[in-house]
């Protein structure tokens, strides 16, 4: 198969539930071009096109949170036949529920991206600009007030769709906004890691786990990690338009 088949067909042929990550990943990028222009272009409700293709994200993200608890219990030596039993059969089912689905699915996802396609409109590398600048500030305002709560992980993903849209909108910018992505992604990696750990510790916290010595050692792991993201997300607005230039430029 050729390197550009989608990761959707790519999980129907093989199963591997560890693809259901790239699913989302390749289509939350699709639907990142369409928030950046539903935020900049005359044509609103562009985001209405994905709302068949978000029902697929929860579809797949059952088998791989699945598989995340399975990982996560390797990771942590976690020993409970009967959880592993029980989120195996998570993913042996959802895999076959969504591998018969899988046509529609994909049925879907192109009618969602033609339509897309369809509504696009010519957008001023002006308004292009004015947004990123605009969520830039939005982002760091909402760092120096959100904590370590769910408005963390919204940062991210707003993040994220800054950074997924950068190369199509790099010529609009145009140097009027200076992107650092290497901080940018450092900084989002961060945040994912520290949610990652939050889910864990949920996870080993609930009556079905309950595991205390596995808990605090997530929580100790993750102590780093919102220091990490502090230092990191100071002063973000100089950080995130500031670019080092090359030596030799």
């Amino acid at each position: 198969m050729g390197r550009n088949e989608h990761p959707f067909k790519r999980f129907l042929r093989n199963r591997k539930p560890g693809r259901t990550a790239q699913i989302q990943g390749a289509d939350k990028k699709a639907e990142g071009d369409a928030f950046l222009f539903d935020n900049t272009s005359k044509e609103s409700g562009l985001l209405k096109c994905f709302k068949p293709v978000r029902k697929i994200f929860k579809h797949a993200g059952k088998i791989r949170d699945a598989y995340t608890n399975l990982q996560l219990s390797e990771r942590y030596h976690l020993k409970n036949k009967q959880f592993e039993e029980g989120q195996q059969k998570i993913i042996d089912e959802g895999t076959i529920e969504f591998r018969s689905n899988g046509p529609q699915f994909f049925k879907n996802i192109k009618t969602a991206h033609k339509r897309l396609k369809k509504q696009l409109q010519k957008v001023d590398d002006s308004m292009i600009a004015d947004y990123y600048k605009q969520q830039l500030s939005n982002i760091a305002t909402n760092l120096a007030v959100s904590g370590f709560t769910e408005d963390m992980h919204t940062n991210r993903k707003l993040i994220k769709i800054l950074v997924y849209n950068h190369k199509l909108a790099e010529k609009a910018l145009n140097g009027s906004v200076p992107f650092n992505t290497a901080y940018l992604d450092k900084l989002q990696e961060a945040i994912g890691k520290w949610h990652d750990n939050l889910v864990a510790e949920e996870l080993f916290s609930t009556p079905e786990l309950n595991d205390k010595p596995i808990v605090a050692k997530i929580k100790k792991v993750n102590s780093n990690v919102k220091r990490s993201i502090t230092n990191l997300a100071d002063d973000f607005l100089k950080k995130a338009t500031t670019v080092e230039q090359p030596l030799n430029a």
